[in-house]
């Protein structure tokens, strides 16, 4: 009997023990598939499972397992795991976006829904753009998409003069000037140098920003932004005359499921999805930059100015001011965990540390000057100098292990670069491009306890971008998109 005992308790404790090892390994895939940068395991080097046509210059959205691109009048819905188109619906008309390009890194987070807008006027992006959209006149549909690709919500937008994207949760925002101009404000602004010709500084209009329900159009919160006396921010260079181009009227939106961020002549301001604004309001220069974990960077001088500027600011993802920066912050590529649970910044040649609560942990002072933060997991924090990838114990700061950046490179690259980086909890894995022709990528695999070489692997077929979506390593190149595994 006693054996039998034996026996059962030794059955119990193995079950048990499988139990809370299955559990353990679904929270880690789980936090694998929200944390930035982060992808599943690769054991060994990558290879294609499959290729499908997918087009971005008219936005992207990620729902759960899903990219959804936009393919003239229709939105079309790819499977992550196979390729295999999901769903195709219509989006409202031909000049449609869907979900949104941003210039900071996406969130890992999959949205609910998916936001359509067709009309005159509507842009996927605000940074690239050329020409630079101009506000629609007459109305827009609005279209919301669920998961399934059934249409939840359908309507008719007024744009009367202003910019319409898809917002955050379901959201459409609204930007658009109001009211007339004031007087003149600023320095002179040369025109044309060649002519002596120039205006009397720059008079420009107040702003609006809403953001709607995208299904019904009830308003969610409607914030009032006062024309302000930035004047660069009203001027471009003019390549037939040598002198500044004046646009009074350059309004500029981009919306993301965590920011709403406006800029223009004259107006700059961050916003949280809930109307919060992350900015001061008095200083035009400032504005909020997503950081890993939900945080955020509050950048005096986002903007550009030649003024005396106070310090910035990282804010928790409620806005609550965590710290003061005592340099500059080196946001990590890539983390096994949603919330990363250290701040890494750059002060001189030192990298500092500093916990959740704002508390310096340690500071590393090393022979290079620290460029760049690529990855922090499992307890490392993978950090790039000119010429070296170093690993630090991300709690004491200590270094573990250093590479040469051309060694990794191979025979391939001579003053080879790291421009992206993944991780999959084990690994830290770098792409290095050849910056004098920008292609011949390679991705290397980097053991994140030791520094020791995994694999690598070349990255040829032209130019082609690398996108961690939801623990899947995709990589696009603008008019197709393949999943790597």
């Amino acid at each position: 009997m006693a054996v039998e005992v034996a026996t059962g308790v030794v059955v119990l404790v193995v079950g048990g023990m499988l139990v809370v090892d299955a559990a353990t390994s679904r929270d880690a895939q789980e936090r694998l598939e929200t944390a930035r940068g982060a992808v599943r395991a690769l054991d060994t080097a990558p290879t294609e499972q499959w290729r499908a046509p997918a087009a971005a210059d008219r936005g992207t959205a990620f729902l759960p397992g899903l990219l959804v691109t936009v393919d003239g009048d229709e939105a079309v819905a790819l499977d992550l795991d196979t390729g295999a188109e999901a769903w195709r619906v219509p989006a409202g008309g031909d000049e449609a976006v869907c979900g949104s390009w941003s210039p900071w890194e996406r969130s890992a987070v999959p949205s609910r829904t998916v936001v359509c807008v067709a009309g005159s006027g509507v842009a996927p992006s605000w940074y690239d753009v050329s020409p630079p959209s101009r506000p629609g006149e007459g109305t827009a549909t609005v279209t919301v998409l669920d998961a399934r690709g059934r249409v939840v919500g359908q309507r008719q937008a007024e744009t009367a003069g202003a910019l319409l994207v898809p917002g955050p949760d379901g959201g459409l925002v609204r930007a658009e000037r109001v009211g007339e101009p004031g007087a003149p404000s600023g320095a002179p602004v040369a025109v044309d140098p060649g002519a002596g010709e120039s205006v009397d500084g720059v008079a420009g209009r107040d702003v609006v920003v809403t953001l709607e329900d995208a299904a019904t159009g009830a308003v969610r919160w409607r914030r009032e932004l006062p024309f302000q006396d930035v004047p660069w921010s009203c001027t471009s260079w003019h390549a037939g005359t040598g002198g500044e181009e004046v646009d009074p009227e350059r309004l500029l939106l981009v919306a993301t499921e965590t920011l709403v961020d406006v800029g223009g002549c004259g107006v700059a301001a961050s916003f949280l999805p809930d109307g919060e604004r992350l900015d001061d309001p008095d200083v035009p220069t400032d504005g909020a930059v997503p950081l890993a974990g939900g945080r955020f960077l509050l950048d005096a001088d986002r903007q550009g100015s030649d003024g005396a500027l106070r310090a910035d600011r990282v804010l928790d993802p409620d806005g609550t001011p965590l710290l003061d920066v005592p340099g500059e912050v080196l946001d990590p590529q890539a983390t096994d965990d949603p919330a990363p649970g250290v701040l890494l910044m750059r002060d001189g040649i030192a990298l500092r540390a500093y916990d959740e609560q704002g508390a310096r942990l340690w500071t590393f002072d090393g022979a290079r000057v620290p460029e760049a933060v690529y990855v922090v997991a499992e307890g490392t924090a993978v950090v790039g100098t000119a010429s070296t990838v170093l690993g630090l114990d991300a709690l004491s700061g200590e270094q573990t292990w250093s590479r040469f950046v051309d060694d990794l490179a191979g025979e391939r690259g001579h003053g080879a670069v790291v421009t992206q980086a993944f991780t999959d909890g084990r690994c830290a894995f770098l792409v290095l491009v050849d910056p004098a022709t920008g292609a011949s990528s390679r991705v290397v695999a980097l053991e994140l306890s030791s520094g020791s070489v995994v694999w690598s692997e070349d990255l040829d077929g032209g130019w082609g971008g690398l996108l961690p979506v939801q623990g899947r390593l995709l990589r696009w190149d603008g008019q197709t998109v393949a999943l790597l595994g």
